[in-house]
């Protein structure tokens, strides 16, 4: 199995040293081709992405204009296929990973539908469980893996702009009856608190990652106590402002929650009649 990592890059340096430094941590990274596609970052220039990503498997693609998250993430599957690699890894720039990471994508790919998630999200809900995986609902694109046949198929099926990349793969997976399969134990964890999808309102943030190094428990232990305080100022935010009153949420809300439950009982049915668990 051909193994391509992408790391799509926009500026953050301080989150891109970390996601770098612990990649080059995973047990047979060399087995891998690793790919950076810089947006157009602002804050540093093509040298320092080179000598940061200074390993003869890596190679920078500087993108001539900013094509902003979406359509970059298309263009890098798009990039993917012209390739003659199997399995595409999306690794955003604010990911941590554990150092046995690539081994597990090697060894435990072929048990999923194409489909392998290494973030357990807490915001993309879990709807059945089996063993040690978890599948979901939806996905992100943070830290997943995607066979070529699956993508070259959801690419095939794109006939509008790439707007909301990530929810259109999820339902072209669901279509296709591949499984959202993510480790309970996740792989990668998120650190990236300020990005472009979230703030205040959403702290994306994993308690199922284990850091197995120095470095990874050095990083957690810095965020940890930074994650807290946004959740308390999360939960006060939700429970004395007004907003969602002034907007509607007794009224739109509750017709929201019930054909988002209708959803979830029907993949649950799905589930649980194609992969019943054993455990």
């Amino acid at each position: 199995m051909k193994l391509m990592i992408a790391i799509p890059v926009y500026n953050r340096r301080e989150y891109l040293e970390i996601t770098a430094k612990s990649l080059y941590e995973c047990s047979n990274i060399n087995k891998a081709a690793v790919k950076v596609f810089n947006d157009c970052s602002s804050e540093f220039d093509n040298n320092y992405l080179e000598k940061l990503f200074n390993k003869p498997n890596a190679e920078i693609i500087n993108r001539e204009k900013n094509l902003r998250a979406d359509r970059n993430t298309y263009q890098i599957m798009l990039d993917f296929l012209n390739t003659n690699n199997d399995v595409l890894f999306i690794c955003d720039a604010d990911l941590l990973l554990r150092p046995d990471t690539i081994d597990y994508i090697f060894n435990n790919f072929k048990r999923t539908d194409g489909f392998l998630g290494l973030y357990n999200s807490e915001l993309h809900r879990d709807i059945y469980f089996d063993g040690e995986f978890v599948y979901k609902e939806n996905i992100g694109f943070a830290g997943i893996c995607v066979s070529r046949s699956l993508l070259q198929q959801f690419i095939t099926n794109q006939k509008e702009r790439p707007r909301s990349m990530d929810f259109k793969l999820s339902a072209f997976l669901i279509k296709s009856h591949a499984r959202l399969m993510v480790p309970r134990n996740c792989y990668a964890q998120h650190i990236g608190l300020d990005g472009q999808n979230c703030g205040l309102s959403s702290v994306e943030f994993s308690t199922n990652f284990i850091p197995l190094s120095d470095f990874n428990k050095e990083i957690i232990n810095k965020m940890t106590p930074i994650v807290l305080k946004m959740q308390a100022e999360m939960i006060k935010y939700l429970l004395f402002k007004d907003k969602y009153k002034r907007h509607g949420f007794m009224l739109h809300q509750p017709h929201k929650y019930f054909m988002q439950n209708k959803t979830i009982r029907k993949l649950e049915k799905m589930y649980s009649k194609r992969y019943p668990c054993l455990t």
